[in-house]
């Protein structure tokens, strides 16, 4: 049960039915999902393992809100981390990588066209993950699945369809790169692409003032269910 409210609470942040920011209840949780507190509070500590809940002692847990400063250092370890991966799963995993990538900028492109913002999310993450994945190095992989929630969260709060227009054809880009063995090339595009993310993503001071208040309360979660067995 424990995991089935992880995994609930986890798609709503990552799918925006919960905003950045928002304060989250124990009791309306349980309330909510049909469950004792027992199993909100195991999902409120794993959650907070992957950076998705900021539990703050006498104040409450919410969904985390990032400063322009968490963001943009988010997007220094993501270069790190997605360079290197990059540069092993093309020595490794070369085609499987590429088709990967391929599938999902695809997938991107096609879902911008049809204006859905949450599968062209998806898409993008999947995009990023083939590296990852294919890498060969699980300390590589573990580390990025400490932050890869967090991104995939931004992707789908902070990134409006013009935004993701321009990245798709960021991912095209370094595909054409990668197809013509120009692996240097393609390292320099994913990096300044990677990098782009802190101000894509990043929010003015008065927005960030806006969403803060917003985390003095707590949202509708009557929407909220578990997925059925």
């Amino acid at each position: 049960m424990s995991a089935r409210v992880t995994e609930r609470l986890r798609r709503a942040i990552l799918d925006g039915e919960l905003e950045l920011g928002d304060a989250l209840s124990e009791d309306k949780l349980a309330t909510t999902l049909g469950v004792s507190r027992s199993p909100v509070r195991d999902a409120f500590t794993a959650l907070e393992q992957q950076g998705l809940i900021n539990v703050r002692p006498q104040r409450g847990s919410f969904v985390f809100l990032p400063t322009k400063e968490d963001t943009d250092n988010l997007c220094e370890f993501r270069r790190m981390i997605e360079i290197e991966a990059m540069r092993l799963a093309m020595q490794r995993k070369r085609d499987e990588t590429l088709a990967v990538m391929k599938t999902a900028a695809v997938d991107m492109h096609n879902a911008i066209i049809s204006g859905n913002r949450l599968r062209s999310a998806s898409a993008d993450t999947d995009f990023h993950s083939a590296a990852i994945e294919n890498c060969g190095n699980p300390y590589l992989i573990s580390a990025y699945r400490l932050v890869s929630g967090k991104v995939a969260a931004l992707r789908a709060h902070r990134s409006m369809l013009p935004t993701r227009s321009t990245a798709s054809a960021e991912h095209f880009a370094i595909i054409e790169k990668l197809q013509a063995n120009d692996v240097a090339g393609a390292l320099d595009l994913l990096s300044t692409h990677i990098l782009k993310m802190a101000e894509r993503y990043s929010i003015e001071p008065a927005s960030a003032r806006l969403n803060v208040g917003r985390a003095a309360r707590s949202p509708s979660l009557d929407h909220i269910g578990l997925l059925p067995d």
